[in-house]
């Protein structure tokens, strides 16, 4: 009994290189806006900056864990989702598989964090 292997399917060029040029543009797309998350979420610091002590607040407002929180899974998520989004690039790539699928999913994830870390962020300014 004889084990044979089929060769793999031949792709084409033209895909590929179409599809290793969008992984790219969505890669620096990401970095782009991880760059603007990481500058925006440093001022989120400051957002109870105007909470008095002893002052009773309802639900997350003037909540500075809440807002910790927030802040640091916001730049973990960003950092470690574009870095992710890199490697699984250049593996894929080696692997000569379908590469833009991992930046595109990571760049999705990232622009929900944002929005979920906005959202949380907002809810601890005191009104």
């Amino acid at each position: 009994m004889s084990s044979t292997t089929t060769p793999a399917r031949r792709r084409n060029p033209a895909l590929v290189f179409v599809d290793i040029a969008a992984a790219v543009v969505i890669l620096v797309i990401a970095l782009v806006f991880g760059l603007v998350v990481l500058g925006l979420v440093s001022q989120f610091g400051n957002f109870t900056s105007d909470c008095a002590a002893g002052t009773a607040y309802s639900g997350l407002e003037c909540n500075a864990t809440a807002l910790g929180i927030a802040t640091y899974g916001l730049l973990a998520i960003t950092i470690v989702g574009f870095f992710l989004a890199l490697g699984m690039t250049i593996v894929r790539i080696i692997q000569k598989r379908l590469v833009f699928v991992w930046p595109l999913g990571a760049f999705i994830v990232m622009i929900v964090a944002f929005y979920l870390g906005a959202y949380v962020a907002g809810l601890t300014v005191p009104a």
